[in-house]
């Protein structure tokens, strides 16, 4: 073991098991603690978790949150796993956002922080801070959630209020907050506006924009392209 590389061992050997198995690697030694945490494991893990049999359905309800195993290769039933929250908040009190490689960005509804956390590693961070950014308005405001060209988790906050329209990224890499703009001319920032989830697909995110009284003119599709940070309307 001592001759092998590091980052072989972690990103090779260790980020080919179970989630539970990982778990237990966290008691090995401070090192490997910290590397399992970070978002570079976090991504090699789901990789190779897609491509095994064992696939997890997340399954919510008024008070508790399980791990569901749809592994169709065994006939035998498994039973759920409950999973810990690490945050205290009922699971009917948040709103489940967006969900990318075995991450969830969700929004608390009591304060309306924006949470990214990680269910099998219960790792999480609060994105909110003392600028007013990292705050989510479910009747107003839209989410994306995003891998860029240099591998680093963002989110897309496009951010309605009085009639004025920010739209911010975090990235998990930096832990910062920055602004991009939107397209100029378009009347997508007023609140006859309803904005949809964002839909990820080769490198961008898709919203449907439709008016509230649902009017035929009021259809757009608004695409975000991850890697240049500029939107676009098809």
């Amino acid at each position: 073991m001592s001759c092998l590389p590091f980052l072989l061992v972690m990103l090779d050997i260790i980020a080919r098991l179970p989630p539970k198995n990982v778990a237990q690697c966290k008691l090995v030694c401070k090192e490997w603690l910290d590397f399992i945490l970070e978002w570079k494991f976090v991504r090699a893990h789901c990789h190779y978790m897609r491509a095994s049999a064992d696939k997890k359905l997340l399954m919510v309800g008024w008070k508790t949150i399980e791990v569901h195993s749809l592994n169709y290769k065994s006939p035998g039933f498994i039973l759920p796993r409950g999973v810990t929250r690490p945050f205290y908040a009922y699971p009917s009190r948040m709103f489940f956002l967006a969900s990318l490689d075995g991450m969830l960005c969700v929004c608390l509804q009591n304060t309306c922080e924006l949470v990214v956390w990680n269910p099998l590693t219960t790792k999480f961070k609060k994105l909110a801070n003392s600028n007013s950014q990292g705050f989510f308005k479910v009747d107003s405001d839209a989410l994306g959630f995003f891998v860029d060209s240099s591998d680093d988790y963002n989110i897309l906050h496009i951010k309605r209020r009085r009639g004025t329209m920010t739209v911010y990224i975090y990235s998990m890499e930096l832990n910062s907050w920055s602004t991009v703009r939107f397209l100029k001319h378009c009347p997508y920032h007023h609140y006859t506006y309803l904005w949809s989830p964002a839909t990820l697909c080769r490198g961008g995110l898709y919203f449907v924009v439709t008016q509230c009284h649902g009017r035929s003119d009021g259809l757009a599709v608004i695409r975000f392209d991850v890697n240049s940070k500029s939107f676009s309307e098809l």
